[in-house]
């Protein structure tokens, strides 16, 4: 890879830091095939919190990782990938448990047959130790995922970066992030997950996320957007997939962007491309309404391609050479 491709090792001071899991993704790569019946694979760095450091990366906001891969094959495999990707991995431990591992086959652009295997997952061991040793003198923005405030010492280590960003006057994003088998149940999730995120900055999530986190059937989009409005969070991106997605401050709509018009390949990648291309144009100084567009077409282009994280768009594929407000309307017209 040449010096120029922002995949290439970076070792700039991250301003933007994900905590949760990160894992390792097999794809079918047959369309159509059932993963019993599939032999050939694709091995992808995976984990929303992990796919939106990638792309906020890959759109020029040095970004890093806090999370943890088993002593095994997998998380050496994982390792070399994602810092292949410039995202620093100065934060990613090698500690007890095994590496998070999913098997995902694309029966259609928006079937997604998927199974994880998080039984003990590494990065659900990370201790609140490592807190002081983050890089906070760079950090603009944390975003941490729902998913890992579920279980293990994982959960006071999130506590402890939320406090510690709070002294430091850093703003805190949320992923709603639901994986139902991480959790006993959706009630738990509901009520572990709506007690973190009350001071959260920024909440992104679908619709149906955002259903369970309101205990709320998934189809209920009217009592979605009732239960929003009462609730009042600062900022809420709401992802409506095919619909797009809106941004509502306080309980109330500000801003929306319709999604791109495309022909999908796979849809899996689409909301963690939303959540971190919205990220790095909010930290380049971009409004909220030239950041939902610009993440629209971020998402767009990603849904076009098979596998997720290889498919998130540098700059210069969305032509752009850097994210600012006049380069991203340029784009749009």
């Amino acid at each position: 890879m040449n010096g120029d491709d922002p995949r290439t090792t970076n070792h700039a001071p991250p301003r933007l830091l994900t905590i949760g899991r990160v894992n390792l993704d097999l794809f079918v790569t047959e369309p159509g095939m059932p993963t019993a019946n599939a032999t050939p694979f694709r091995a992808c760095v995976g984990g929303s919190p992990t796919n939106i450091a990638i792309v906020a990366q890959r759109l020029g906001v040095p970004s890093a990782v806090l999370s943890s891969v088993g002593a095994d094959f997998a998380g050496e495999l994982l390792r070399r990938q994602l810092t292949a990707t410039g995202v620093r991995t100065d934060w990613v431990l090698t500690g007890i448990g095994a590496t998070s591992l999913a098997l995902l086959a694309t029966m259609d652009a928006d079937q997604i047959v998927r199974q994880f295997y998080r039984h003990d997952p590494a990065d659900s061991h990370v201790k609140r130790s490592v807190i002081p040793d983050l890089p906070w003198d760079s950090l603009e923005a944390l975003v941490i995922s729902a998913d890992a405030v579920a279980r293990g010492e994982m959960v006071e280590t999130v506590r402890a970066a939320v406090e510690e960003a709070a002294r430091q006057a850093i703003p805190v994003w949320w992923d709603l992030d639901l994986r139902p088998s991480t959790w006993p149940d959706l009630a738990e999730y509901a009520q572990v997950v709506g007690e973190a995120v009350e001071d959260g900055s920024v909440i992104i999530g679908t619709e149906d996320e955002f259903a369970a986190l309101f205990k709320l059937a998934d189809d209920d989009i009217s009592g979605v957007e009732k239960a929003l409005a009462k609730a009042a969070f600062p900022h809420v991106v709401l992802k409506r997939g095919a619909e797009g997605a809106t941004l509502l401050v306080e309980g109330r709509e500000q801003a929306s962007a319709p999604a791109e018009t495309v022909d999908p390949v796979c849809t899996v990648g689409g909301g963690d491309a939303t959540a971190g291309s919205l990220l790095a144009a909010r930290l380049s100084g971009i409004d909220w309404e030239r950041s939902l567009r610009l993440a629209m077409r971020v998402a767009g282009w990603t849904v076009q391609q098979p596998y997720c994280s290889t498919g998130f768009p540098a700059l210069r594929d969305l032509g752009l050479s850097a994210l600012d407000p006049c380069q991203v309307d340029g784009i749009m017209s």
